[in-house]
């Protein structure tokens, strides 16, 4: 694999904590899946971070973005950091890999060991067939790399996956955690609510807030939602069958 990571600055960081934040971009699953993303997008427009590094490679969509302005970028993945007791690395971006997941992952959890994280945390949606209804609030469901981190889920309201496969990028990571030292995490819900996702994003950074001991205010998602269910509703009843009355009603 190839890949490339740009150091910005060189953050002292205290105890570190990483979340991985990074969803697909294939356009017949970006509607769907794109929960992760949303919640690293909301993080940084509502709380303060510093950019530090970026990392590229031949895993991540081999696509050139250009600017309105004209100028072009790689697809990349960033890592920030928002200075607290325990410090909280995000890492976000324009996509999750869609190539060489398992090299990818690896090379997040090395730099991440590199810079001292101990403990990391990969949002994203549980690849499932089921289909949550779209105005119902999302359960949060995960799993983790050992017995413990089960516990921690379950302390904080996670509902446990048991005895299903979890696919791609989002939970490989957490997988391979251990391997470099760390212990891992998987937060996830059901996809089934419309994008852009308001309810899910809200549930997630719901136990975030808990795990991390973060503050992040909500009420623009709760806002959009209500809005969202408001639309959801209307469309439900023009498309109700209109009642007959009479004989030739």
């Amino acid at each position: 694999m190839w890949e490339r990571i740009e150091l910005e600055a060189r953050p002292k960081l205290r105890d570190p904590v990483l979340v991985v934040a990074l969803s697909t971009s294939l356009p017949q699953y970006k509607a769907m899946y794109s929960q992760a993303k949303e919640v690293g997008k909301f993080m940084l427009k509502k709380m303060v971070f510093e950019k530090f590094a970026t990392i590229y490679a031949s895993a991540l969509p081999a696509i050139a973005i250009i600017s309105d302005g004209g100028s072009v970028r790689l697809s990349s993945a960033s890592f920030y950091n928002h200075p607290a007791p325990r410090d909280l690395v995000l890492l976000t971006g324009d996509a999750s890999p869609q190539e060489e997941q398992y090299e990818f992952a690896e090379s997040v959890l090395r730099y991440a060991k590199g810079i001292g994280v101990r403990e990391m945390i990969s949002l994203g949606t549980r690849w499932t067939e089921q289909v949550a209804p779209p105005t119902d609030i999302p359960k949060v469901r995960g799993f983790a790399t050992d017995e413990a981190g089960v516990e921690v889920l379950k302390g904080h309201g996670v509902e446990i996956i048991r005895d299903e496969p979890a696919p791609f990028f989002a939970s490989l990571v957490v997988g391979l955690a251990e391997n470099f030292g760390m212990t891992g995490y998987k937060l996830s819900v059901d996809h089934g609510e419309p994008a852009p996702h308001p309810l899910s994003v809200i549930q997630l950074l719901g136990v975030l807030q808990k795990m991390l001991g973060i503050q992040v205010e909500t009420e623009e998602l709760e806002a959009k939602a209500l809005e969202m269910a408001k639309d959801i509703q209307s469309i439900t009843t023009q498309e109700q069958p209109q009642e007959r009355s009479g004989i030739y009603g």
